[in-house]
């Protein structure tokens, strides 16, 4: 990225010329202040920014009031990575002049590498209110807000400073990851606040449908549907889960239930085609889908993905030949391109709309009060349109039927702005994280794929998208993406790490154990590597050797300290230490899920004579059992009425 460098012509250092012998001292130091200058610029020019700070020093020593100078020698210093002095020097330029560009920012961008955001955060806006345009001011503004966790507002400047640079692919990696927080965000908002809401039990079952949980977020949906009234799409959500399941008769009871509502989710009508291509009527199943998109071509392409897995590769294809056997003059969209975008992703990637428009062409103008009946028609591009040419939304019910359209015709960035608003109503709250999570779903999808489009060779995407496959524990996905980050970039630890983890999620422990050994080899120090060993090694009882690693995992990550503690603690019960293996599972309860870990803290309590603590042990160990054994009983009993039925 473009940095912003000030350099200082020496015509522009006042002197002060008072007797004849004062003018010589002036030409002097003049001259000295311009030969260090000179150097500055030569040492700078060659990249010994260590060199040209000096220079730039001793010329302030010379002549200390001017800004200039000392924005200069604070810009050298933190290109040499001598962050102390850059601030001091970039603070006494800022004091000097307070309307410099070149302070303001660096001093927020030092702040920022410190953490020090809310420090950072005045200097920042000041630069972005010196310079509107400076593209590094405004990427450093929505690092800022993005690190205080206001998602909202750093998705705006990276918004803006996309369209400032729509090829550069750190500032849509950026948008991309900071749309990714504010899903999470969202998700742990639903879940602790209204846990409850139809909303959110729905989301849920999303977010397990996209897993590939799917006997989960059946039970799922089944809560999000028993809610009055039903909500929005669920009926006909559950149908496709029903179908990928290829449970074909029950997911056309549900998208019928789904057209018996009046929540006009297309969703049930595209259910019902593909419904036909499961039961080999083609020709239905294109009469159908014709007459969709002849309605809203955007949203058949943005909601056929759903539907992966519903249908066969071999269905797709013939669905595919047949749409191009069939095409004619009298139907405008070509369907076999649109299938082929849905079921067959790899070979046609979808970029984001750099200018942050609906993707929809609306050939006629069409006003606010014609978007309920586009919504019943199913025509949401058209009530996207006729909404956004409102000045302004501001009833619930119109921002409501704002977010709906908007994101059914996969105008993701609009839907995302309605669901902000909704959010700020506590009556409409949830809704408001429910589509805002949805749509930022997509646009953090879209921003990443833009982002690798762009930089298609980059380690550091495909760990990325190994990251997202690791986490929905797609492993053969994951590791294939980590090997790709790893050719390219055979010196990088974090894809290194990353493909070790995950081929000892694979039960692959032999390359994971030499993988992670090479990067110890590296650092014997670093904690996440260490840890792998440890594991790696107490899997195999070999619980002397493990302790070792496990001793060098203290500086760990939070959210991998309870396993840590676990894995200790498993090693001092191995060797005979029971009141140090204690104190590390009471630090690892956390993680015990069916109350595996109780049940061993209870038996070391009764080694150590503590009755009672065994006792409480085992009662909460017992408690956490039935707790899991209810929930496999649910998942087989459903299994098997499943079976039944089928």
């Amino acid at each position: 990225m473009r940095r912003t460098v000030l350099l200082v012509l020496c015509a522009a250092i006042p002197l002060t010329i008072a007797t004849v012998s004062g003018i010589a001292v002036a030409q002097d130091r003049d001259q000295t202040i311009q030969s260090f200058l000179v150097d500055a610029r030569v040492a700078q020019s060659r990249g010994d920014f260590a060199q040209a700070a000096e220079a730039y020093r001793k010329a302030v020593a010379l002549e200390p009031t001017i800004p200039e100078l000392w924005a200069n020698l604070g810009l050298m210093y933190h290109e040499a990575g001598n962050h102390s002095e850059a601030v001091k020097s970039l603070q006494h330029a800022a004091q000097l002049n307070p309307s410099l560009f070149v302070p303001q920012l660096f001093l927020g961008m030092e702040y920022l590498k410190s953490n020090k955001v809310e420090t950072a955060l005045p200097y920042l806006e000041n630069a972005v209110k010196l310079n509107p345009k400076d593209i590094q001011a405004i990427h450093s503004l929505g690092k800022a807000h993005g690190m205080l966790g206001e998602s909202d507002k750093a998705t705006d400047l990276y918004w803006e400073a996309v369209q400032l640079d729509p090829h550069s692919a750190d500032l849509w990696f950026d948008l991309g990851t900071t749309y990714l927080q504010q899903v999470e965000t969202d998700a742990r908002l639903m879940t602790s606040a209204y846990r409850d809401s139809a909303f959110v039990k729905l989301r849920s079952a999303e977010v397990l449908s996209e897993e590939g949980k799917l006997i989960d977020a059946e039970e799922a949906y089944k809560a999000a549907i028993a809610s009055v009234p039903p909500v929005t799409c669920g009926f006909a959500e559950f149908g496709i889960t029903l179908l990928r399941e290829q449970k074909t008769g029950a997911a056309r009871e549900q998208f019928e239930h789904e057209l018996q509502t009046s929540s006009h989710c297309g969703l049930a009508a595209l259910g019902l085609a593909i419904a036909d291509v499961v039961s080999g009527d083609q020709e239905a199943a294109l009469t159908r889908i014709a007459s969709i998109a002849d309605s809203d071509e955007a949203f058949v392409r943005s909601s056929l993905p759903l539907f992966r897995g519903a249908i066969t590769a071999e269905q797709a294809k013939s669905l595919i030949d047949a749409a191009r056997t069939k095409a004619n003059a009298s139907s405008p969209n070509d369907l076999a391109t649109l299938f082929e975008g849905a079921f067959f992703p790899d070979e046609m990637p979808t970029a984001l709309n750099t200018a942050g428009e609906s993707p929809s062409v609306s050939a006629e103008a069409h006003s606010p009060a014609d978007a309920q009946r586009f919504a019943v028609e199913s025509r949401y591009s058209s009530c996207n349109d006729a909404l956004k040419a409102a000045p302004q939304p501001v009833g619930i019910g119109q921002l409501q039927l704002f977010a709906f359209c908007s994101f059914y015709a996969a105008d993701f960035q609009t839907a995302s702005l309605a669901a902000q608003r909704l959010k700020k109503n506590p009556e409409t709250r949830v809704q408001g994280l429910y589509w805002e999570s949805k749509a930022d779903q997509n646009l953090a999808i879209q921003a990443l794929v833009r982002a690798g489009e762009i930089d298609a060779n980059s380690p550091r995407m495909h760990v990325l998208l190994g990251e997202v496959f690791r986490e929905k524990r797609r492993w053969e996905e994951a590791e294939t993406e980590y090997r790709k980050a790893v050719t390219l970039d055979p010196k990088s630890r974090s894809a290194r790490l990353c493909l070790a983890i995950t081929l000892f999620s694979e039960l692959k422990n032999d390359e994971a154990f030499s993988l992670d050994e090479s990067l110890l080899s590296e650092d014997p120090a670093d904690p996440e590597a260490n840890l792998l060993a440890g594991e790696i090694l107490v899997q195999r009882n070999q619980f002397s050797e493990a302790e070792p690693y496990l001793l060098k995992c203290v500086s760990l990550k939070p959210e991998l300290l309870p396993r840590y503690h676990v894995l200790l603690g498993r090693v001092y019960a191995e060797t005979g230490r029971v009141p140090a293996a204690i104190a590390e599972y009471k630090l690892g309860l956390s993680t015990d899920e069916d109350g595996a870990l109780h049940f061993q803290l209870a038996r070391l309590y009764q080694k150590s004579g503590n009755k009672a603590a065994a006792e409480a042990a085992f009662r909460e160990s017992k408690r956490l059992v039935n707790r899991w054994n209810d929930r496999a009983r649910v998942v087989m009993e459903q299994m098997g009425t499943d079976a039944s039925r089928q």
